[in-house]
């Protein structure tokens, strides 16, 4: 028993090095998967069925919310209900779109720069740079810099892990001690926020304005909960991705040279399309995890067509998807001209990422700053304790 558990393990282990050589067979031979209560999804088309059908692919996050918010749901844990609704609404209603260019933009250039230039010519991209800048983002942008600045970082990290991740005990107990203290701050700086109003135009000034205006659904707690939200998708995402953008471009010289053009230039849509063709090649995470609430067919009237049972945990696998020859031209060449639908490194569908645009500023803000130095090197590749990078060395000409 132990010998066979082993090999299961080792079966499993082998898969999760080689997914895209998996994602790609399965695409040809058996796109659609479904066993022992698990379905796997692997065909662009299908995956963007199984996203978009919300009401029938539903969301996995709520019960594990429950416990980071101490009995409260967040927005990405709901269904299509007038409470998502109102909570969408009310977050985008403060968290607005024109604060990219007037305030995030700038606030991630300077402060990645200054960052950059106080390390003297050598760094660690990720303790040093991209688990740094979204953090102090968040305590200038939303207004709640944290208890302690790594502390705050870690539990972010380790909350998503927990919510997004296969179960871990060790990872749960964190994640939850990480939660208590997060509520803990975040419910001290909105009493310390109200005592002292009107002297910031932050996320957290905004809330409580529309608090004071009576909007259903900007009560302290639900203002706490929207927070703890939109921190956990907001730092440990964006550190991930600009470290992996890097490590990608540092692994093909040609391109590294390319992409350093560019960011001198400051040409930040071309920097865009370097960070989402490198996450493309190097996906964030294997999919997204859906429950179906009833039977359904996957591709109906298809050779591949697929009864899902009602109660089966369902794999949407954007990252096979990404790479699907049938709807993406040449899916293993790195191609700055495709089109948007090319990637969903922000999901699909009802919840794609609600910073999405947040994060498309700023990840690209975080690798340019590094871009831009003279004798970029890397000392050593790119460190990764599963699911995070830990440690991407570089140096440079100070």
């Amino acid at each position: 028993m132990a010998n066979s558990k082993a090999a299961g393990g080792k079966l499993v282990e082998l898969v999760f090095k080689n997914l895209g050589l998996v994602f790609s067979i399965l695409r040809c031979i058996k796109p659609n998967v479904v066993f022992k209560g698990n379905a796997l999804i692997t065909r662009y088309e299908d995956v963007t069925e199984v996203l978009e059908r919300d009401w029938v692919f539903q969301v996995t996050y709520a019960e594990k919310m429950y416990k980071v918010t101490n009995g409260s749901n967040f927005f990405l844990g709901m269904e299509n209900t007038e409470q998502y609704t109102r909570d969408v609404s009310n977050m985008r209603l403060t968290a607005r779109r024109e604060d990219i260019s007037e305030i995030i933009t700038p606030f991630v250039d300077k402060t990645s720069m200054d960052i950059i230039a106080a390390s003297n010519g050598k760094m660690d991209v990720v303790q040093d740079l991209s688990r740094v800048v979204p953090t102090r983002l968040i305590g200038e942008y939303f207004g709640t810099p944290g208890w302690n600045e790594t502390e705050f970082t870690d539990a972010a990290t380790s909350m998503f892990q927990y919510l997004f991740y296969p179960d871990d005990p060790e990872v749960e107990k964190k994640a939850l001690d990480g939660a208590e203290k997060t509520r803990n701050y975040l419910d001290q700086a909105i009493a310390e926020r109200k005592a002292n109003r009107n002297q910031r135009d932050d996320v957290l000034e905004r809330c409580l304005k529309l608090q004071d205006a009576g909007m259903p659904g900007m009560a302290d707690q639900d203002i706490r909960n929207n927070f703890i939200g939109l921190l956990i998708g907001a730092i440990p995402t964006t550190s991930k991705c600009a470290a992996v953008t890097l490590n990608h471009l540092f692994n093909n010289p040609e391109l590294l040279v390319e992409a350093q053009q560019a960011a001198r230039v400051d040409d930040d849509q071309k920097m865009i399309q370097f960070v989402q063709e490198s996450l493309r090649l190097n996906a964030f995470a294997a999919g997204i995890q859906r429950i179906c609430a009833e039977d359904y067919v996957v591709a109906k009237g298809t050779l591949r067509s697929t009864k899902i049972p009602k109660g089966t945990i369902v794999l949407a696998a954007t990252q096979s998807a990404m790479m699907d020859w049938r709807k993406i031209r040449k899916p293993k060449e790195f191609r700055l001209d495709r089109p948007a639908y090319s990637y969903m490194h922000f999901g699909y569908g009802l919840h794609t990422c609600f910073g999405q645009y947040i994060n498309l500023a700023q990840i690209p803000a975080i690798v340019k700053a590094v871009l831009k130095q003279n004798g970029l090197r890397r000392v050593s590749d790119m460190n990764v304790v599963e699911p995070f990078p830990v440690n991407l060395e570089i140096e440079f000409d100070a």
